[in-house]
């Protein structure tokens, strides 16, 4: 029953959004509920670059130490983004979204409660671990010299190197083979991943096995009430009021 309101409640933000002229930019929706609204709907693929131009460079500039894995649109709403970690950022994915003006989608904005100072860099970034790399790895930079990372403080050599050569903008690149560990639901596993077609198919993997139909982007705060089919009213105060409707 509670999945029936929420599918009623997606349909009503997205007639809405609708009869806003094809603007998602509407006062009293907040970005967390247009988010809602996106993942909750049929969404067709679209090439990055059809994304708005605003949308692009908050990827470029943003999301530099992530890689666009795909996007799509969802018609009246805006734009979803699946984006890989690199570097240090190996085994990270996060989603981003974007309103059909191409604004990023804050969920923690307009009508949000959250203190956004106490955000930590992953946090802000919806940032959510596919899977962990297994040190030792070894990068090669830009100018043919290698990086091995045997710690997590190794990481910082790959920084340094780029504050020593800020002209270049040519990424390091992962020396294959690599370990990878991730869990399901038989244990942690141990991977060998061969090359980068190999990798893709792991963050692949990663992203189809996260439940998105049981995430939840927002909580309702009760009480609310219903206006029944019949005119009467129900109001839920408590998780077993939902049981009255």
């Amino acid at each position: 029953m509670r999945y029936s309101i929420q599918i009623i409640f997606s349909v009503f933000l997205l007639i809405s959004f609708s009869c806003q002229n094809g603007s998602t930019e509407s006062k009293g929706i907040s970005d967390a509920e247009l988010i809602q609204a996106i993942i909750d709907a049929d969404k067709i693929s679209i090439g990055v670059d059809d994304l708005p131009s605003n949308s692009k460079t908050v990827i470029e500039y943003d999301y530099a130490e992530y890689e666009s894995e795909s996007a799509k649109k969802a018609y009246g709403l805006g734009y979803e983004v699946n984006m890989a970690g690199k570097g240090h950022k190996v085994g990270s994915r996060c989603e981003v979204y974007f309103n059909l003006e191409g604004k990023r989608l804050d969920p923690y904005g307009r009508n949000g409660d959250k203190d956004k100072s106490d955000w930590g860099r992953d946090y802000d970034k919806g940032d959510w671990k596919c899977f962990d790399l297994s040190l030792p790895v070894s990068y090669t930079m830009p100018d043919g010299s290698t990086i091995t990372v045997s710690n997590e403080e190794d990481w910082d050599a790959i920084k340094s190197w780029y504050e020593e050569n800020p002209e270049s903008e040519e990424k390091p690149v992962l020396q294959f083979p690599v370990n990878v560990e991730f869990d399901n639901r038989e244990g942690t596993v141990n991977e060998l991943v061969n090359n980068a077609e190999e990798m893709r198919e792991i963050y692949s993997r990663c992203s189809n096995g996260r439940d998105d139909d049981e995430r939840e982007c927002f909580d309702l705060s009760l009480p609310v009430s219903y206006t029944m089919p019949d005119g009467s009213t129900i109001t839920v105060s408590n998780e077993e009021d939902w049981d009255a409707i």
